[in-house]
């Protein structure tokens, strides 16, 4: 196996936002012990990143045994945090930095009353912007952002937000109209034609540091 091999690990399906565009597949989570055997069998590959996401990774019960154990066999693996921040206290803080290498943060809009309506929350942005002060310069940082047909106009306020920080990448993802998302298409999706448009408008602004998905 390729020595760059990265792995996304959806640790639990629960979540603390509804957000419209998810499309996560809905499941029952595994026990701590069985969760610790795939740990062990990840341990015989050559893992160079493993991100821990969700739904929201820390609604996981165990998941600071399961980082410890993590640590344990995989101690030369970058470990990504994948989090939407809601559930993150601020006495969480040193905790998050010392367990994980880099921190996954999503934005969609820095608007409350938008962030509310597509199911992120009015406390969304707040909850971001408390991390990235906490957190910038001391643990590395990646944005991720679904782009909608509604919050195109977005996409410059969000890099004027962002540059402030030291953000390490920028990924933007293309809404996917699948599984409980598909019912919000004609609200949501975008053309092929207007994804072309977006990515020149994003090469414009941020350039090489954004990375497009539009799978």
């Amino acid at each position: 196996m390729n020595d760059n091999c990265q792995v996304v690990w959806n640790l639990t399906s629960k979540c603390n936002q509804k957000c419209k565009f998810c499309f996560r597949k809905k499941s029952t989570d595994i026990s701590l012990e069985k969760n610790k055997k795939i740990v062990d069998k990840l341990s015989n590959l050559k893992i160079k990143t493993l991100s821990i996401s969700g739904g929201e990774a820390l609604l996981y019960n165990d998941i600071f045994y399961l980082l410890d154990y993590i640590k344990i066999k995989l101690p030369k693996t970058k470990l990504i945090l994948n989090t939407n921040c809601q559930c993150i206290e601020d006495n969480m803080l040193n905790v998050i930095i010392s367990k994980f290498d880099a921190l996954t943060l999503p934005i969609e809009s820095v608007d409350s009353l938008y962030n509310s309506e597509v199911g992120r929350g009015s406390k969304h942005i707040e909850n971001v912007l408390r991390l990235l002060e906490f957190c910038n310069d001391k643990i590395e940082i990646k944005i991720n952002t679904v782009i909608m047909k509604d919050n195109i106009n977005q996409i410059e306020k969000i890099y004027n937000l962002i540059k402030k920080y030291n953000i390490k990448r920028w990924k933007i993802f293309r809404f996917l109209p699948i599984r409980d998302a598909k019912i919000y298409n004609n609200e949501f999706g975008i053309s092929d034609e207007t994804s072309i448009n977006i990515e020149n408008m994003i090469y414009e602004i941020r350039g090489k540091q954004v990375m497009l998905d539009s799978d």
